[in-house]
């Protein structure tokens, strides 16, 4: 009698403390997340990277994404990696609630074999941001683009590129890392190999399910976001169609689509209300495919482009505001540009 009652005690303080409590959810996003992320892209080098992380933090963002030049930042295999810039606006996010996606591109010289960059030296750079940024870092998208020579640089080859997809996300498990591994960063600008049958050669290579997001790269979108693949010639935003076709095909009907960059072609500023509203819908349609997890706009911070949503005296664009506005009506919050949170 006695031991049972010690067993109610002990029973009572473990709930009452919230041992037994509901599972975390996933960041917002990810597989086992019912909710869209809404993502920009982070320029590491661009301006204003505090205010920039500040403000995308107070408009209620769930993800940067950020490009990682592996050959401008390990350019030598004896040294160590110039973490300087990284290290930056890393510790900015580490003030949010925001996730961090980082994008793996350019191995350099050292880090390419025959085939392409090798699995090794990618999974070594992989682990090594993992331990560094261990909270909020969640994903990575490994050399997007790989349909492309530049994306892959060299001869893009399907077969290499799952076999380093594996290796990586193996070699992440095998760390005990949480981060989830992203494939292909897929680009429909005509290059070495088409997107949809590059995508198709790696289902047939053993791409398998393993990996449980194909992201895509949409580049310089001169249609409304509402045009359909059929109507035009040329890419539109609306590729994730076409690219989800294909993963059906393949038995991928649990993975996810992410467009971890994409952004308007038409060159005009962000300043203006035509663009605001373009980028409000593109959200709008992306957010409806419940098959597409996330989407990153390029760029937040990047002053060379028209599409940059931050000016340079850390002030938000129209279209940034807007955007911010769209992403209040649906939580139900309200916005702050205040950089001191």
């Amino acid at each position: 009698m006695r031991c049972q009652t010690i067993i109610y005690i002990i029973l009572c303080v473990v709930c009452l403390s919230g041992i037994f409590v509901t599972p975390v959810q996933a960041q917002d996003g990810l597989p086992g997340s019912p909710a869209f992320g809404y993502g920009v892209c982070l320029q590491i080098g661009g301006h204003q990277i505090e205010t920039a992380v500040q403000i995308a933090s107070n408009y209620g963002v769930d993800w940067l994404t950020i490009d990682f030049n592996w050959a401008k930042y390990w350019p030598d295999a004896n040294s160590d990696p110039q973490w300087g810039e990284l290290d930056r606006a890393m510790n900015a996010i580490g003030n949010t609630s925001i996730a961090a996606m980082v994008s793996i591109y350019n191995a350099p010289a050292w880090a390419m074999e025959a085939a392409g960059p090798s699995s090794a030296w990618t999974s070594e750079l992989v682990l090594r941001l993992a331990r560094r940024y261990p909270q909020h870092l969640l994903a990575f998208e490994i050399f997007p683009g790989a349909n492309t020579v530049q994306g892959w640089g060299t001869t893009p080859n399907a077969s290499a590129y799952v076999q380093l997809l594996h290796s990586v996300d193996n070699a992440l498990r095998s760390a005990g890392q949480r981060q989830t591994t992203l494939a292909t960063g897929l680009n429909p600008v005509e290059g070495a190999q088409p997107a949809l049958g590059f995508l198709q050669s790696l289902y047939d290579a053993g791409l398998g399910t393993q990996i449980p997001i194909i992201s895509l790269r949409i580049p310089s979108v001169v249609y409304p976001p509402s045009t359909s693949p059929d109507e035009v010639a040329d890419y539109t935003l609306r590729f994730y169609e076409q690219v989800r076709q294909v993963m059906l095909a393949n038995g991928h009907q649990n993975g996810l689509i992410w467009i971890t960059r994409f952004e308007w072609g038409d060159g005009q500023s962000a300043e203006t209300q035509s663009q605001a509203e373009w980028l409000q819908n593109a959200y709008i349609a992306m957010r409806k495919q419940l098959y597409i997890g996330t989407a990153s706009f390029y760029c937040l911070n990047d002053a060379s482009t028209a599409t940059n949503l931050l000016n340079t005296d850390g002030s938000p664009t129209l279209t940034l505001n807007s955007l911010a506005e769209l992403i209040a009506s649906e939580n139900g919050y309200h916005t702050s540009s205040s950089s001191d949170g």
